[in-house]
């Protein structure tokens, strides 16, 4: 397998830096993660048959670039080069949350799966009892915490394994059993030392390096900067726990045991 790494940011796109998205390379499927504004532009045309998209959850930093493609699909098909629906997987709502986080995540969930004609979606609901196979690649996903459902995603080929964390908080979340012995951990690093958190929706860079130390991961790659910060202060701080740590950068390809 190889991730091309789509989108790195969050909140806003800024300057040659796009929210949230990986793309896995695996013969002939192209399996998206995430689906942030500004994404799109490194699907072409002759990528939509092979492609499956897997959102981790419906915040619109993680998804906003669907409607891009949902419009995409909706031409192609018409001039007749796209044959089959595109499959978007998305968590399933979760009705046990407070009233308030339930009607934001369920008007979300309806805005997406009622998109009307113009799009050649199919979207389907997953949580963390699901497995997917697509192609040669395993998936499955941990739960983490986080205001909506929200999920870090598993891909395995053969020995090959690959975790997203998504968004999650540092207390009870899963990655450190779910990421290990994983040969590329891609890991959201939202705060650095001196920033407060005011909720444990994030991480800081050095839990992200705590997590891969005690996961035993061969390798750290650094995601969901602010845009207006160089990545290398996030990846410095993590650094002094994990050495073998990158920052995601837009356009480049992971390779499991490096960077492209």
């Amino acid at each position: 397998m190889e991730i091309k790494v789509l989108g790195t940011v969050s909140p806003k796109c800024f300057e040659n830096k796009n929210c949230p998205g990986y793309l896995i390379i695996e013969e002939n499927n192209l399996i998206m993660l995430d689906c942030g504004n500004g994404v799109s532009k490194y699907i072409k045309s002759t990528d939509m048959e092979k492609l499956t998209i897997i959102i981790s959850h419906l915040h619109h930093d993680h998804y906003g670039d669907l409607l891009s493609l949902a419009y995409d699909s909706y031409v192609l098909h018409n001039v007749g080069l796209l044959q089959h629906k595109i499959p978007v997987y998305i968590p399933k709502p979760d009705l046990t949350k407070s009233t308030e986080t339930v009607e934001i995540n369920l008007n979300t969930y309806n805005f997406l799966t009622n998109l009307g004609e113009e799009n050649y979606l199919e979207f389907r609901f997953y949580d963390e009892n699901d497995k997917l196979n697509i192609g040669d690649v395993k998936i499955d996903f941990s739960r983490n915490p986080h205001q909506i459902p929200t999920y870090s995603i598993r891909a395995k080929k053969n020995n090959q394994i690959v975790v997203y964390s998504g968004d999650t908080g540092y207390k009870n979340n899963t990655l450190r059993e779910f990421s290990e012995n994983a040969d590329l951990l891609i890991c959201e690093s939202t705060y650095l030392k001196g920033q407060t958190r005011k909720k444990d929706y994030h991480l800081y860079a050095h839990e992200a390096a705590e997590i891969a130390k005690t996961a035993k991961v061969r390798q750290l790659v650094l995601t969901h900067f602010y845009p207006e910060i160089d990545k290398e202060l996030y990846v410095n701080e993590a650094k002094e726990i994990f050495e073998n740590t990158a920052s995601a950068e837009e356009g480049k390809v992971l390779k499991l045991g490096g960077i492209k």
